[in-house]
């Protein structure tokens, strides 16, 4: 018998399910390997130390055990994307920086700053917004629309006849 049988074995030889001629060679193989030796006697106290550990295991332990695969798999992942982590941290305390500056008085210099951009931006907004309007209200976007939806009818009418 080989190491690697003695391994595949050792389990059923010690819940007593091998046969004799099975039973005879692994006890044989056991006698002259001294390495097959140790390991079934370590595994023989570990079964015989095992019904002692009788405490309830804590839930986050036998949580994190049932999760030992599925972690692995999380870590390659944030191996790939852990730039994305300083990218949103970075941002993140952009804003709340700008939020300090906008809100408090702390530096006078550039709250003022700061509320001169944002009022820059609310005027852009608010501009771009009555331009949209005017394009909209203006005859050129009513005829285009029009012309735009009488094509559409023509085609669909067209589609149809053929």
């Amino acid at each position: 018998m080989k190491c690697n049988e003695f391994e595949e074995f050792l389990s059923a030889f010690q819940d007593n399910l091998l046969n004799p001629d099975q039973k005879k060679e692994f006890k044989t193989h056991l006698n002259l390997c001294k390495q097959c030796s140790e390991l079934s006697e370590t595994i023989s106290n570990i079964k015989t130390i095992l019904p002692e550990l009788d405490r309830e295991v804590p839930f986050f332990i036998r949580n994190r055990l049932y999760l030992i695969g599925e972690a692995s798999d999380e870590k390659s992942q944030e191996k790939n994307y852990g730039y994305i982590k300083w990218i949103a941290a970075a941002i993140g305390t952009a804003i709340l920086f700008l939020n300090i500056f906008y809100f408090t008085n702390i530096f006078p210099a550039a709250n003022k700053t700061l509320h001169t951009a944002v009022a820059g931006i609310e005027n852009f907004v608010v501009e771009t917004e009555a331009f949209i309007g005017r394009i909209k209200e203006s005859n050129f976007f009513l005829n285009y629309k029009k012309s735009e939806t009488i094509s559409k009818v023509k085609r669909k009418i067209d589609n149809k006849e053929a």
